[in-house]
């Protein structure tokens, strides 16, 4: 059995469900705000006792046994909701705790084919431990600056000619349930400086200003290496982040990647300890091809629905190769 671990909202999962049904094969799809609210889970072990890992969820007829997990895909799983008649938001946040741990502790027992492995997952999205193994493979790196020194981001200014970029060094959003915000990649002004002294309280990336011809997605599923370049229109020009724009700004097309700069792709996502991986590039406009980051759970949907281009098959392929899933009979 192929396991999803992900959560209700995530588009991308239900293209992965799309390509599993279409096979016959057979699947649980585990959405982490389902559960407590809305099912119950077992483990049991101890001398003469049946050892039992099990999730129900309301409305589903099949319970989740993970006996029969031969294969995890693990796509963005959040936190677990539980009651929300829990008047105290401490115990609320107990029971969110321990809930999202006992999930954990399940499938952390398993031992199987993963796409790819939480901790290795939980690593890679941290972009100085992207930096040092993208470093390390040769990739073209823009001058980076990660601190909360407010003097030292003056002077890494000056040294990149006032021409500057900052972003955040894990977060993209700030979850305010009033007023959410996202976070993009912005330009840094000389009146931006004025309130650098704020910086002292909340680390951040600092990059030199790649002038950016055009931006490309490289999606790498195993061995597989598929890349899009992306041109963006209409973008402000204090966010230069494609993110920003709607889809009908971005200019889509399939690229093919030199040789080199594909090779370098792979071994950084097998070097994380991924079978999966989204890259960030641009070429400038000197043709030099600039690593930006990589999201180790990125999504590719959009991509699947514009090129028709098998990602969902290619994820599918690659489980099943891996590791033999029966069919349902």
């Amino acid at each position: 059995m192929i396991l999803i671990i992900s959560n209700t909202e995530d588009v991308t999962s239900d293209f992965l469900v799309r390509e599993i049904r279409k096979r016959n094969i057979e699947f649980a799809r585990l959405n982490t705000n389902e559960f407590p609210i809305n099912g119950i889970g077992i483990s049991t072990f101890g001398f003469g006792y049946k050892n039992i890992r099990t999730l129900q969820f309301k409305g589903r007829d099949k319970e989740i046994d993970f006996d029969n997990v031969k294969s995890v895909i693990y796509r963005r799983p959040i936190r677990p909701v539980t009651d929300y008649s829990i008047a105290s938001p401490y115990i609320q946040k107990y029971c969110i705790d321990e809930s999202y741990e006992f999930l954990r502790g399940l499938w952390y027992t398993l031992d199987c084919y993963w796409m790819s492995d939480p901790e290795a997952i939980r690593k890679a999205e941290h972009k100085i431990n992207q930096l040092k193994f993208a470093t390390k493979l040769k990739f073209k790196i823009p001058k980076t600056l990660i601190t909360n020194d407010p003097s030292t981001v003056i002077s890494f200014y000056k040294e990149c000619n006032n021409k500057i970029i900052i972003k955040s060094l894990y977060l993209g959003f700030i979850d305010d349930p009033e007023k959410p915000l996202s976070i993009f990649t912005s330009v840094v002004t000389e009146k931006d400086l004025e309130k650098i002294n704020t910086l002292k309280s909340c680390p951040a990336i600092f990059q030199e200003k790649i002038e950016k011809k055009y931006d490309l997605r490289v999606t790498v599923i195993g061995g597989n290496v598929i890349a899009v370049k992306i041109v963006s229109k209409n973008i402000p020009e204090k966010i230069p982040d494609w993110r920003y724009l709607d889809i009908k700004n971005l200019d889509h097309s399939l690229y093919e990647l030199p040789k080199v700069i594909k090779i370098k792709c792979v071994k950084l996502v097998k070097n994380l300890g991924l079978d999966f991986g989204a890259i960030d590039l641009a070429v400038d406009n000197d043709g030099n091809y600039f690593f930006f980051e990589i999201n180790p759970n990125g999504q590719w949907a959009w991509l699947e629905y514009l090129f028709n281009i098998p990602m969902s098959k290619l994820i599918i392929d690659r489980v099943l190769n891996k590791k033999k899933c029966s069919e349902i009979v």
